[in-house]
């Protein structure tokens, strides 16, 4: 769901005027004033010589090394690997000021989840028994209050009291009242409560685990505006300065794994909400993470859970690896029962993705029968499918014929049948051709959305000939004929296509804002690399860093126009 902006201009300038960016970027990064500008190594890329300038008379950064730069709000959305809209909520917050309309929507939402998460927490520290409960399983007081762990009370306790607060459809819309046949009742009630917060801090839902007899064991928060299953990673806020430091991640299942190790002093820790790791959350983790080592239950849904995981992000070029729990059930019971010592043995121990994936395959089939062997080959073709390093492949498929004692040509692992093929193999094509693509498909299914497509690209953004052509019907309001299009295209571009068709929610107006994102960055790029050799020759770099300015505000203005889901 995309929503349009409706802060002013004069907003986003007050913020800026407010904030001065070396103040902001010292507040992350230790940096040194040489000559007019300020200078520190690049927090987004390795950098041995720092190369990475803060201009305070521009308000702009800009790194000579990997070519990053922008402004206050860019900063804040690389380094926090954040949207827009968290970015200017976060820039608001420090610069005291109201960013009214841009909020309203939404504002009302973080409310209620602020004062449901007191609500909660405050149960919980008047809860002698699951307080009892919380102590039996290793939590102190500090994870208690530093997590806002909290207790839903039976009945409807939570609606008696925030409905003093708020309106009656507001809690309803927030996911935490829900309407029944007998009426207004509280989602959750005699649950220990989990607060669930966006990578921002801010609380945006809640998992709830049973403390009684009957229902689910978990309950987690529906669907809402400020919240999306599947999209976030649980307390990844509390810990991803901690992966990011270690460019690496233990990925656990549960809460209370998570909680643990915390605890112990393990921080570079994320958990997948209860449930098996998404595409989305893949991709956020792999924004802080170079390696991942998967810590799942040993039981066989943890089994498939661990499978499916590998393969999202090794086809984000992560390095994966497999910890092994030995008699313990997970990571909560090992520091339960062995401490933090044996999970740090076992950690060390963690497998290599393709021997983890081999020895499920020797438990799991026959290798001595020609119909095991061949499921067995099949299985690790899918996981060899997915790598996205072309050597790594290489190198790999080695090991695999070796310990199988195949030949590598029998790892047909493109044309292996059961591969999510078309969702993750490599195409061959630019990335302009990409989006562009992906723009086509999203206005042949989004018509609703293709009035504010067509206000922020027009016909001349479209470099593919065809796609052009389509683009210039579809404004004048005529119907086009999708077959005759595909039939222009390339085998590689048609292959694309499909992949972008299995994608979930694809968005017109996500898909207008990147390809002029694209364009904008490519100008920009083009104007950094005429500004350095400028430098390397001493000239007047002042009127291409103008430009460079000028080029950065058009490309936040256009990301401001429409905002992605929050």
């Amino acid at each position: 769901m995309f929503y349009t902006m409706s802060i002013s201009e004069g907003v986003v300038q007050q913020i800026k005027d407010t904030i001065n960016i070396v103040d902001l970027i010292e507040e992350y990064l230790p940096i040194k004033k040489v000559g007019k500008n300020y200078r520190t190594n690049c927090p987004f890329h390795q950098d041995d010589t720092p190369s990475f300038y803060v201009s305070p008379e521009l308000n702009i950064f800009h790194c000579f090394g990997c070519g990053k730069s922008g402004d206050i709000f860019t900063f804040i959305m690389e380094y926090d690997k954040t949207s827009f809209s968290e970015a200017l909520r976060i820039l608001a917050n420090k610069a005291g000021i109201e960013i009214g309309g841009f909020e309203h929507k939404n504002k009302i939402l973080y409310l209620i989840h602020d004062f449901a998460c007191e609500f909660y927490h405050k149960n919980l520290l008047k809860s002698p028994k699951v307080l009892e409960y919380l102590k039996k399983r290793g939590n102190t007081e500090d994870t208690i209050g530093k997590f806002k762990l909290g207790f839903a009370p039976s009945g409807s306790e939570f609606l008696k009291e925030a409905k003093k607060e708020f309106k009656i459809d507001d809690l309803i819309n927030s996911g935490l009242v829900k309407k029944t046949v007998s009426g207004l009742k509280d989602r959750f009630f005699l649950r220990l409560m989990f607060p669930l917060f966006s990578i921002s801090g801010q609380v945006i839902g809640f998992g709830g685990r049973r403390l009684s007899k009957g229902g689910a064991k978990y309950l987690n928060s529906p669907d809402t505006p400020i919240h999306k299953k599947g999209k976030n990673l649980y307390s990844l806020w509390h810990t991803k300065e901690e992966i990011r430091k270690n460019e690496s991640a233990i990925l656990v299942e549960g809460y209370f794994d998570f909680l643990s190790l915390y605890q112990e002093g393990v921080k570079n820790t994320a958990a997948c909400l209860g449930t098996s790791l998404t595409n989305e959350q893949a991709e956020l983790l792999s924004r802080y993470a170079d390696e991942v080592i998967i810590f799942f239950d040993k039981d066989a849904a943890g089994r498939a859970a661990t499978l499916r995981s590998l393969g999202m992000l090794l086809n984000l070029g992560v390095t994966v690896k497999i910890g092994n729990t030995g008699s313990r059930k997970d990571p909560d019971e090992i520091i339960l029962k062995g401490g933090v010592e044996e999970f740090k043995n076992f950690l060390s121990n963690a497998s290599d993705f393709i021997i983890y994936t081999l020895d499920r395959i020797k438990e799991d089939y026959d290798l001595s029968s020609p119909i095991g062997l061949s499921k067995g080959i099949e299985r690790v073709s899918i996981v060899l499918s997915q790598i996205r390093d072309p050597l790594k492949k290489e190198l790999y498929k080695e090991i695999v014929s070796r310990k199988l004692m195949i030949r590598e040509d029998l790892l047909n692992i493109e044309k292996s049948t059961k591969t999510s093929v078309i969702a993750n193999k490599t195409i061959d094509i630019s990335d302009r051709e990409k989006i562009e693509l992906g723009l086509f498909y999203a206005i042949t299914q989004k018509v609703e959305e293709r009035e504010v497509v067509f206000s922020i690209i027009s016909d001349e953004d479209i470099s593919n000939p065809y796609l052009k052509k389509a683009f210039r019907l579809l404004k004048k309001g005529e119907e086009i004929e999708i077959d005759d299009i595909i039939q222009s295209l390339s085998k590689n571009q048609i292959d694309y296509l499909l992949r972008e068709s299995q994608q979930p929610e694809i968005s017109a107006l996500s898909s207008a804002l990147r390809l002029k994102n694209y364009l904008l960055d490519n100008l920009i790029d083009r104007k950094r690399r005429e500004l350095q050799k400028v430098e390397e020759n001493g000239g007047d770099e002042s009127m291409l860093l103008k430009e460079i300015k000028s080029l950065i505000e058009e490309r936040v203005r256009v990301s401001k126009e429409v905002i992605g889901e929050i």
